[in-house]
């Protein structure tokens, strides 16, 4: 006997599903990828005020 069409449109939808949940994923972890990126670079941006200079550097004039 043929398989009936029930159980391909079961498994067509289950493949859209898992096709679907893995871009979700995905996208997850782009986010929080880029965002650890922003709080690595933010420091770096302008790095006098992220790492001052000694002390005995600056009164030296």
């Amino acid at each position: 006997m043929a398989k009936s069409m029930y159980n391909f449109g079961k498994h067509t939808r289950e493949k859209a599903r898992q096709q679907k949940q893995m871009e979700k994923a995905e996208k997850r972890m782009m986010a929080k990828q880029q965002k650890a990126n922003m709080k690595t670079d933010a420091p770096n941006e302008d790095s006098n005020t992220a790492e001052p200079e000694p002390a005995e550097v600056t009164t030296k004039a």
